[in-house]
């Protein structure tokens, strides 16, 4: 599955459409598309259907429920241009599955040296799994067979789940979506589980910031996942 299905001219189309709607004031929260207006997701499939990402526009679907979850928590003033900026992030003709783009991604928010979560923590139990959690993210990216997280990781991530279900519908489901794909992210809810004392859902902005340069650097795959966001 390639981005955009390899046609620039799709891409550009996709982002004159999310700006027309920006333009016109048609981009919304809470609504995925009712009376031609939408969210971020709506304004770019003209529906609520996320799997439409990869039938229309070559974007695995967990991409489509990470940017439509950002969009809904950034304030008016970014959320009315992050569709576009998603869309202008991600190259043309890239399989981001193969490239790991998950991986990545979640690798990036533990290591970014300014945003990420390793640097953030004391030495201690907490960051000694983080560590083994990067170290787990390097060798999926770099392997073609995934590995198998330490123990202590998939327990935390276990419960990390669990709790998912029990209060984010749609984020268990992005979860499950991921298990599925092998996107680990077993990694990511074991993050999020980390990241719980410092209250980061209340504010995503960064998380875009770093989606965005993991996106761009999806282009060029041989990258160590270290210079992603260098």
């Amino acid at each position: 599955m390639l981005t955009f299905h390899g046609k620039q001219e799709l891409k550009d189309q996709r982002i004159a459409q999310v700006r027309a709607h920006r333009l016109a004031d048609q981009l919304v929260h809470g609504v995925y598309w009712e009376k031609g207006k939408g969210c971020a997701v709506g304004c770019t499939i003209h529906s609520g259907d996320h799997f439409a990402y990869e039938t229309e526009l070559g974007i695995p679907v967990e991409l489509a429920y990470l940017e439509d979850r950002i969009f809904e928590s950034l304030p008016n003033g970014g959320a009315m241009v992050w569709p576009e900026r998603f869309l202008e992030a991600i190259p043309v003709g890239v399989d981001l599955r193969g490239t790991h783009i998950n991986k990545r991604f979640v690798l990036a928010l533990l290591t970014d040296e300014k945003r990420g979560l390793i640097p953030r923590l004391k030495e201690g139990a907490a960051k000694t799994e983080a560590l083994e959690l990067a170290d787990f993210l390097r060798h999926g990216i770099a392997e073609a067979q995934p590995t198998q997280p330490p123990q202590r990781i998939i327990d935390r991530a276990d419960r990390a789940y669990r709790a998912d279900l029990a209060y984010r519908a749609d984020r268990a489901y992005l979860a499950y979506r991921a298990y599925l794909a092998d996107l680990a992210y077993l990694a990511d809810l074991a993050y999020l589980a980390y990241r719980a004392d410092l209250a980061y859902l209340a504010d995503l902005a960064y998380l875009a910031e770093i989606l965005l340069e993991v996106l761009a650097a999806s282009a060029a795959p041989h990258l160590s996942p270290a210079e992603v966001t260098a």
